[in-house]
């Protein structure tokens, strides 16, 4: 049996009926309540009841913290609206509307460095939130219901260059993630048109992140351009398929590559990237690190299991960082990285051109330390604006700012 309403098994259906009166104490919470919304969760999770529950909960938490039931009024930033790729248009033959994402036009560099990782995962909520009002749309005009859609991925010009960089990947995982947690079992079929040589390890990274039954819904076309342009015929009316894949849809410019109907491949203009700054907030501090040298911000931990938190960015120039962890014996006594314990390893990082921020859970009580690291610079000292917080595991779940008082800064030698 589908799963779905009307071909259900007596398991099926017993699960079903588990799942309701489950969450039974927020069903007023939800955005929808009948039996088509909980099996979306449920055969996301192969009818594990416990698991559609935890997945049902988990999503009442992000509608509040990405604030669903306002994002369809946000206006995302101009850089995101008119460089991030990503376009409905059309219909299948069956009726499921359908996502045109050019990936490999994406210009991922100018977006991570022109936008926040935040705006560009709310946008991807918001399209999910756009794609459920089409789902209303076309079962009123259909008369019949429309609940999945069907999204298009171009990987024209996709390249480990252009694409595979850290910031970017880690936008891109991440919306992935919320998108599987908060839109379960919305998409009919994924196709992938242009398969690239590195459309294996594009796959790779973000497959762990996909369940297994979306997995089964992506379909690479590969092939000459006309055996891909039937398969899209075979799919979608040609009247409605761009005629750059096929079809004999053209905009009303006339623009037969469709470009200004789903993006062009323009890069994002320097113009538009972010200059690095750091939150207004009164405990905020800043401190230059020489060249040649290196700087200790130090946070006394007295609890187990605290996490702890820290944003900067630095002026004109990049600088490396790594977390440390110290005893408490050792606390404002100066040492060379190599005598401490490494629990976040050093890296380079662009905080002149992006905030950088990261959190580890402090295992053991002692004293952590964010290290920025000059020791590779000959000629240029670094001014570093930073951040600290610290959130105490309690009962009451206390959570402790540190600014100026609580993170203190030494330099210390080249190391």
């Amino acid at each position: 049996m589908s799963g779905h309403v009307g071909d259900l098994n007596p398991k099926q259906s017993a699960a079903l009926d588990k799942l309701k009166e489950k969450v039974a104490d927020i069903t007023d919470q939800l955005e929808e309540s009948d039996d088509y919304f909980f099996l979306r969760w449920l055969r996301a999770r192969n009818f594990d009841v416990e698991k559609a529950e935890k997945l049902l909960r988990d999503h009442l938490v992000s509608r509040k913290t990405w604030r669903m039931d306002e994002l369809l009024a946000w206006e995302p930033p101009t850089v995101l609206q008119k460089y991030l790729t990503g376009r409905f248009h059309g219909h299948t033959r069956e009726g499921h509307p359908i996502f045109w994402e050019r990936t490999g036009r994406l210009d991922l560099k100018g977006i991570v460095r022109s936008a926040t990782q935040e705006d560009i995962v709310r946008c991807c909520v918001k399209d999910g939130l756009r794609m459920l009002e089409k789902f209303k749309s076309q079962t009123e005009k259909l008369g019949r219901r429309i609940d999945t859609c069907v999204i298009i991925y171009d990987l024209e010009g996709l390249s480990i260059q252009k694409h595979f960089i850290p910031k970017g990947v880690k936008a891109i995982i991440e919306m992935v993630k919320v998108f599987e947690e908060n839109f379960p079992e919305i998409l009919e079929m994924v196709y992938i048109v242009n398969v690239p040589g590195v459309f294996d390890l594009a796959y790779n990274i973000v497959k762990p992140f996909l369940n297994d039954v979306t997995r089964k819904k992506v379909v690479p076309i590969s092939g000459a351009p006309q055996v891909c342009h039937e398969r899209l015929r075979e799919l979608i009316e040609p009247s409605e398929l761009p005629a750059c894949y096929g079809g004999t849809f053209v905009p009303e410019d006339g623009d037969v590559s469709c470009d200004s109907l789903l993006v062009s491949s323009a890069l994002v203009p320097r113009a538009m990237y972010m200059s690095a700054k750091v939150p207004v907030d009164e405990d905020s501090e800043t401190l230059t690190v020489a060249r040649r040298s290196s700087a200790q911000l130090e946070i006394a931990v007295t609890k187990p299991n605290c996490k702890l938190w820290w944003g900067f960015a630095s002026e004109q120039y990049d600088i490396a960082y790594s977390v440390l962890f110290k005893p408490e014996q050792q606390a404002g006594v100066k040492q060379h990285a190599a005598q401490m314990e490494e629990i976040v390893p050093s890296k380079r990082v662009d905080s002149h051109q992006n905030f950088e921020e990261g959190s580890t859970t402090c295992a053991k009580m002692g004293v952590y330390v964010v290290r920025f690291d000059n020791t590779y610079s000959w000629t240029k000292s670094k001014v570093v604006h930073y951040l600290t917080r610290l959130e105490v595991a309690s009962d009451e779940q206390e959570e402790a700012e540190l600014g100026a008082a609580a993170a203190s800064a030494c330099a210390d030698d080249a190391s």
